[in-house]
């Protein structure tokens, strides 16, 4: 079926959402099938490992990610609310 097909069968989906889907798992995924790193493409998915199975990132990968988040969480966070209190401030202007 093309997407366009697969989306009037499927409610509050678009055609350019099952292609992405179709980009990110494959056209003819099957059960059972651990899907490649996202990354590094290299290795399969840890999907002992929550987050990673989530982020679908093999444990080399899941790792880096976990260390660069432990590395620069206090900056994201200052700059998530910072990004947050000018979005406030623009909504009290108007």
């Amino acid at each position: 079926m093309t997407a366009e097909e697969l989306a009037e069968m499927l409610p509050g989906r678009t055609p350019q959402a099952i292609r992405h889907v179709r980009m990110r798992q494959g056209r003819y995924r099957t059960e059972g099938v651990v899907p490649l790193c996202q990354r590094c493409g290299l290795h399969p998915v840890f999907v002992e490992d929550q987050q990673a199975r989530r982020w679908g990132l093999c444990r080399e990968c899941a790792q880096a990610e976990k260390d660069w988040r432990d590395r620069n969480d206090e900056r994201l966070a200052r700059e998530n609310a910072a990004r947050r209190q000018r979005r406030h401030k623009r909504k009290g202007r108007q």
